[in-house]
């Protein structure tokens, strides 16, 4: 009797189950696990000036800068069209001179006498925060800005047949800030960066904004 009865209690007790009704699961942007994520690495190679160009501070050769920045992305949907990413790195911008500074105040290589290859390194911590357009073609557009804070910077050049190296002697602003944009497809991506803080503490000079722009590489 009992044996006969058995399938009858099964059937019983897996109709009493609901099944759990996942469409009515809101998506939560906050709970975005690292695999879901898109581009929470940037590393990116390119060029920086000083605008507005010529001035007397920096030369018209190619200026060096290199960034790597780490991102968490939160999605506002399951299907990750639409993010907002927030992320911390390091900057190295390289600027070429037209001469060195001496006490905070800038000379050019028309009054330094043998003065030969004069060049700004300055590294900085950046916190940019972006807002991402993700398409199906895989094109991808992030407009963003970005707050720097300068750490150091070493003033390289040669002067009378010799090395020099002078650190933390240039009147860089110590903090910047301004837009910036990436556009690109999968991983590859162009971007462009302008400041719109001054770069220099300087009193005697017009304000110097830096503009930067190359490649950059996402994942």
């Amino acid at each position: 009797m009992f044996i006969l009865l058995t399938p009858l209690i099964n059937n019983i007790y897996c109709h009493d189950e609901e099944p759990v009704k996942t469409d009515n699961i809101k998506y939560n942007p906050f709970k975005t696990l690292v695999e879901d994520q898109d581009d929470i690495w940037q590393v990116k190679f390119g060029s920086g000036h000083l605008f507005p160009n010529p001035n007397e501070i920096q030369s018209n050769k190619f200026s060096f800068n290199f960034g790597v920045q780490y991102f968490y992305e939160i999605n506002f949907s399951a299907k990750k069209n639409l993010a907002l990413a927030i992320g911390l790195g390091y900057n190295f911008q390289q600027l070429k001179m037209n001469g060195i500074f001496i006490d905070e105040i800038f000379e050019s290589s028309d009054i330094t006498t043998d003065l030969s290859n004069p060049r700004l390194n300055v590294h900085d911590l950046n916190i940019p925060i972006e807002f991402r357009i993700k398409l199906n073609s895989e094109l991808k557009i992030y407009t963003g800005y970005n707050f720097t804070f300068p750490l150091i910077n070493n003033l390289e050049y040669e002067k009378e047949g010799e090395n020099k190296k002078d650190k933390n002697i240039a009147p860089i602003e110590s903090f910047q800030c301004g837009p910036s944009i990436r556009i690109g497809f999968k991983d590859f991506f162009l971007f462009a960066r302008y400041n719109l803080s001054n770069t220099f503490s300087l009193t005697s000079s017009n304000s110097l904004n830096l503009f930067m722009f190359g490649i950059s590489l996402g994942g």
